[in-house]
């Protein structure tokens, strides 16, 4: 059916993301970013995404930067600091740093016939988000890249990449190639009008890049299904769907209903344009 088919937040202004390192160090929450970004580089290492080796001689070395968000809670709180070592991608160069890229992403007809389905159904909604999604695939090409910046570095040296990683244009790709193989191991198919959604009989996956949007009648294979993909990635379980790709997500069970609110994304765009004090019409 699905296949046939195929979209509250805070009042207060949005607490500071830092643009730059600098900014991050200069920050109250700076000690918030610091663990963040210590975090970050473990995950690197545990993933084993580079070697450190000699800065080459006849390569260049690609630059990077990192990038500080929150994670957001259904009611726009703060319940995580993030922060990504991501690479300076618009310096690379096709035919030699990466051959291929696409980004295959859930369609919002998609996620919204999702919705449907599951509030005529009363399926269970619940969501999974991959930690560090892109360092879960091999890179063909020869990548060097500069020793992340803030935290300790080895004199001379650079990190000739593994893995693949956030910025690079290929990494993508590799991302989705990875999950596809595995998902369809577990039984999913991606649908033909949409490769941003796997099926496996009456359970649908809807994948947003690292966001895993997980329904089906019963929980209990839903469960099963998460346990899965525990084993194979390091995983948050974000429970029933209650905030989706900046959507607050509330369900009206008894009615059958669901309903969608982007509160928090216009109070931001209201903010940006200066006009948080103005007066309704």
């Amino acid at each position: 059916m699905l296949g046939a088919l195929i979209s509250t937040a805070v009042d207060t202004a949005d607490p500071f993301e830092p643009k730059t390192l600098g900014e991050a160090q200069t920050d109250p929450s700076w000690e918030c970013w610091k663990a963040a970004m210590a975090e970050e580089k473990q995950s690197l290492d545990d993933n084993h995404t580079w070697n450190v080796v000699n800065k080459p001689e006849h390569r260049k070395v690609l630059g990077g930067k990192w990038v500080f968000k929150h994670k957001r809670g259904v009611n726009g709180e703060i319940i995580r600091y993030k922060a990504r070592w991501v690479v300076r991608g618009f310096e690379q160069k096709e035919g030699i740093d990466y051959n291929e890229t696409f980004a295959l992403v859930v369609k919002p007809m998609s996620y919204k016939a999702i919705f449907a389905v599951a509030t005529a159904l009363d399926l269970y909604m619940e969501q999974k988000d991959v930690k560090t999604a892109f360092l879960y695939g091999d890179i063909d090409e020869e990548i060097y890249v500069e020793q992340p910046n803030g935290l300790d570095q080895i004199p001379g040296k650079v990190c000739l990449l593994k893995k693949a990683l956030y910025g690079l244009k290929q990494s993508p790709r590799i991302w989705y190639n990875t999950l596809a193989e595995f998902l369809k191991g577990l039984g999913f198919h991606e649908l033909s009008s949409d490769l941003g959604v796997f099926t496996r009989g009456n359970y649908y996956m809807a994948v947003y890049v690292d966001d895993l949007l997980l329904v089906g009648p019963k929980k209990s294979e839903i469960e099963k299904v998460k346990q899965s993909l525990n084993k194979r990635f390091e995983m948050t379980d974000l429970g029933p769907c209650s905030y989706y790709l900046g959507m607050s997500v509330r369900r009206d069970l008894v009615n059958r209903a669901l309903f969608l609110g982007q509160r928090a994304y216009l109070d931001k765009v209201i903010r940006d344009f200066g006009m948080a004090e103005c007066k309704p019409v």
